[in-house]
């Protein structure tokens, strides 16, 4: 037997929870969540599909005190979990495993060019300079050469 969620994926699409019988009855702000079919909804826009993006950050309700608005989340709730709006760090071990594929790609040649080729391509189209350089200071987290190699083919593309 399904459950729930799954039946009404199945049957209705993705965008079951739309319907009114299955919405929340308050607002939720959920955009990774849209498209497909049966979708009824404005779809949020061209909001990003993800929640906590530099280029439009996240907004949470305040009090008129400038405090941000205490939970109605019951103890019971709270000790099985709640949502939050950060979860982690990225640090160096997150890097570790990028930097071993890196290693592996100087063995075949040609391979490293083809990554900073591609990579470099599409991060030339991006308008924003300080995202890009978001990109080159993440790659160079990988290797300090690698996030060099990209700057220097990307940059040298933009008109």
């Amino acid at each position: 037997m399904f459950a729930y969620p799954d039946a009404a994926r199945y049957r209705l699409g993705v965008n079951y929870q739309q319907l009114p019988t299955n919405s929340a009855r308050a607002p939720v702000y959920c955009p990774f969540q849209r498209d497909g079919l049966m979708n009824f909804s404005s779809n949020y826009g061209d909001d990003p599909d993800y929640i906590g993006s530099s280029l439009r950050p996240t907004t949470f309700a305040t009090s008129s005190k400038g405090n941000y608005v205490s939970s109605t989340i019951t103890e019971h709730e709270r000790w099985i979990g709640e949502v939050c709006s950060f979860t982690s760090t990225v640090t160096d071990q997150d890097f570790e495993q990028p930097a071993a594929l890196w290693k592996v790609l100087r063995r075949e040649p040609g391979q490293q060019d083809r990554f900073v080729g591609n990579v470099a391509d599409s991060v030339q189209k991006v308008t924003s300079a300080k995202l890009r350089a978001s990109v080159y200071d993440l790659f160079a987290r990988v290797d300090p050469q690698l996030g060099a190699w990209i700057k220097e083919n990307a940059e040298a593309n933009i008109h």
